[in-house]
């Protein structure tokens, strides 16, 4: 948004601030105060996640075509799958150009075969879209071989700051880790597994949990970050699997910083992702990163010195890997891998997200 202004456009967000998912009330409210300090024109749509909010995407829709006829965009830059979708069919229907960042398709190589029913939407909308924006390699290489938007282009997610990766010190780790024990009343000795994401099956901290059961040693803890549907299930199988006092839930936070810092090992067992940020922002603060073998994370795990992978259906072979890893200490990551990873700093992400706004505002004028 702070690029498009710089750029002189008057920018507009049409967004559901009133069902706003796995957001915090107060992370919605600093959001929409940070949109109205910023000057950007706020529209509350009732776009809904899922396929199960007909009625609410229907009236998202109409309202999206009547901005589109008030406002008389230059283009529209749209994301998430159900607002991509209406997005681009109003986009369409007002002859404006659209850029739409997929943020992972929801059909991959590891993904459930019912998945693959989204892909002849995906693929119709594909020739009414002037610029796609994927965020892993896995969907780059789909998207240049089946799809049909104008320009395909691959950015490495929507950026974070990785320089702070060299400057993370091993005393901010002491700092935080005890910060953490004391938190929950831990001994001294404990060593902390720590995961963020929503409690949903999708992010599969199930798979966590019954590792730490098979590796049995009562001095390491598994902190969650994350609100969902699942926390009652989760804290069930703890209790099943006699650990509960070993996993620890922490509800939605933005103090993600603080949190990897006093990690001793992260971990990312996600099922399905586009490109995620928990993972980048774990291995910036100095964890080493466990993340599941699936596109969207073994992107940027480049190495063994910033992290492994595991199968996410594999308790076992995670178990494992906790045994090689929970003990070893912190260590600075070497240049080589520090080079790797810049491809995901924001700086890096902020200068081609410029470039595909200066080129759709070129064919525009012309």
């Amino acid at each position: 948004m702070e690029i498009l202004q710089n750029m002189n456009y008057e920018v507009h967000v049409a967004a559901n601030f009133t069902h706003y998912g796995t957001l915090s009330g107060k992370s919605n409210q600093k959001f929409i105060d940070w949109l109205y300090k910023k000057g950007v024109v706020v529209h509350d749509v009732s776009i809904r996640r899922g396929l199960g909010n007909l009625l609410d995407n229907l009236n998202a829709l109409l309202k999206i075509n009547k901005l589109m006829k008030q406002e008389q965009f230059s283009f529209v830059h749209v994301h998430t799958p159900i607002a991509s979708v209406l997005g681009r069919v109003m986009a369409f229907k007002n002859r404006v150009p659209v850029i739409y960042t997929a943020h992972g398709f929801h059909f991959s190589k590891t993904s459930a075969k019912v998945n693959w029913l989204i892909f002849p939407i995906e693929w119709s909308l594909s020739y009414i879209t002037r610029q796609l924006i994927v965020i892993n390699q896995e969907d780059y290489l789909f998207a240049i071989r089946h799809l049909h938007a104008k320009s395909i282009d691959y950015q490495a997610g929507v950026g974070i700051n990785f320089n702070l990766v060299k400057t993370t010190t091993l005393a901010e780790h002491i700092e935080a880790n005890k910060a953490l024990r004391d938190k929950f009343n831990l001994p001294d000795d404990v060593r902390i597994i720590v995961s963020v994401g929503e409690l949903s099956a999708r992010k599969n901290h199930r798979i966590v949990i019954e590792a730490l059961k098979k590796i049995e040693r009562t001095d390491v803890h598994y902190v969650i970050a994350g609100k969902g549907h699942l926390l009652s299930y989760l804290k069930s199988l703890a209790g099943e699997l006699d650990i509960e006092s070993q996993v620890h839930f922490i509800n939605y936070t933005t103090a993600i910083r603080r949190l990897n810092l006093a990690a001793d090992v992260a971990i990312l067992p996600s099922l399905r992702e586009g490109l995620s940020r928990a993972g980048l922002e774990a291995i910036r603060d100095g964890a080493y990163l466990l993340g599941s073998d699936i596109r969207g994370i073994k992107d940027y795990i480049v190495n063994d010195d910033v992290g492994k992978t595991f199968d996410p259906h594999d308790s076992e072979a995670l178990a494992k890997l906790l045994i090689q890893t929970i003990d070893e200490p912190r260590h600075k990551l070497n240049q080589q891998s520090i080079d790797n990873l810049m491809i995901f700093d924001r700086k890096n992400i902020d200068r081609q997200m410029r470039a595909v706004y200066k080129k759709i505002g070129i064919e525009n004028a012309n």
